[in-house]
């Protein structure tokens, strides 16, 4: 079966909407088009010239990166530049290039919930909320009978999703009222007569990313020429950021912490940051580079924070503030985007041919 680019990246920015990227950011397909055969696919977390050569030399079709290979404004594409000479290796070797940074950090399941989870964290939430999602109320008429059919493709397609909970409806039985006029094909029914049918309300939430295919859902399973349907913007909305909180399942030293996130990140350092022998329960995690965001873990009672870059005279302010922090570079906290996001293609595309190249750590340490 023939998968094309738009298939994956559709799928992708489903999980991981392109809205909630940081205005900063440059994600989605930055190389390439969207009709483009996929067979084979590089999953990388940085695109080097290493990269560029494994993936000329494998034939890959499309490589999945975490950090944008365009990134600044580029005025030129010539060979003069390790980044501009990349892009034109790309090119003349039709190799796609798309890119999931801060939505995939972001949002639900991603970067720093996969971190949280694998340091078993406990009540996660979120540490900065700078991101929302707006809520919808959909409300359609179904006849009794076509009632479940329908539901489950609204479901299917992102509807109902409220919290930890998916599938959510309330369903309303009734009475329908119509009459085909002269153009009508209806489905029931005579043209110029009114007709009563036994139907169902059905009505679920969306979020705003969904709403598209959600409504495309209805339109294409419902059995009506015309079905009644409303759509009604919430006040209530999702709330999403960056980083994590977390709670410990029991209280530990901070050097056992930093023990444990190396043994479940295969890391050969971490650098500490305040009192080796501090109890620690409540745990904040950002990936990347969180050191602007220690104040915050800190006025939201965190003991500890994990992140990565953190800058000399952010050090000693966190000190000051009284608050650990474990610094497991930038490089070794988002390794893990390589195969959350191939065990998450596998799942879905199993006809692929996935292949995963970890870039070195960029330092060397003596």
């Amino acid at each position: 079966m023939s998968i094309k680019v738009k298939e994956i990246t559709t799928y992708l920015e489903n999980l991981y909407p392109l809205s909630l990227a940081e205005d900063y950011d440059n994600v989605g397909l930055l190389i390439g088009y969207e009709d483009k055969i996929v067979n084979k696919i590089l999953i990388t977390l940085d695109i080097t010239t290493d990269t560029v050569k494994y993936a000329i030399d494998n034939n890959i079709d499309l490589i999945i990166s975490h950090h944008p290979i365009i990134f600044k404004s580029i005025k030129k594409i010539d060979k003069k530049n390790y980044i501009t000479s990349m892009i034109y290796d790309l090119i003349k070797n039709d190799i796609n290039v798309y890119a999931l940074h801060t939505n995939y950090d972001i949002n639900d399941n991603g970067m720093n919930d996969i971190l949280a989870t694998k340091l078993n964290l406990k009540e996660i939430s979120v540490l900065l909320q700078n991101k929302i999602e707006s809520l919808y109320k959909l409300i359609v008429y179904v006849p009794v009978d076509y009632a479940e059919e329908v539901s489950s493709a609204l479901f299917r397609a992102g509807a109902g999703h409220i919290g930890n909970y998916d599938m959510c409806s309330f369903n309303l039985r009734g009475k329908g009222t119509f009459r085909p006029l002269e153009g009508s094909n209806p489905f029931i029914g005579n043209k110029n007569i009114m007709e009563s049918v036994d139907e169902i309300r059905i009505e679920t939430i969306v979020r705003e990313k969904d709403l598209k295919q959600v409504i495309n859902a209805l339109l294409k399973t419902h059995p009506y020429e015309e079905p009644a349907y409303d759509i009604i913007k919430l006040e209530n909305k999702i709330y999403k950021g960056i980083g994590r909180i977390g709670i410990l399942e029991k209280t530990v030293k901070a050097k056992d912490v930093a023990n444990e996130l190396k043994e479940k990140l295969n890391l050969n350092f971490v650098a500490i940051i305040g009192d080796t022998e501090r109890q620690i329960r409540k745990v904040a995690i950002v990936g990347g580079a969180g050191g602007d965001l220690i104040h915050i873990a800190k006025n939201k009672g965190c003991d500890l924070i994990i992140t990565g870059d953190v800058k000399h005279h952010v050090a000693i302010e966190a000190l000051e503030d009284d608050i650990v922090v474990l610094d497991a570079t930038h490089f070794g906290l988002e390794q893990v985007f390589i195969e959350h996001i191939k065990t998450l293609l596998n799942n879905s595309f199993n006809s692929l041919d996935i292949h995963t190249i970890y870039t070195k750590q960029p330092y060397n340490f003596i």
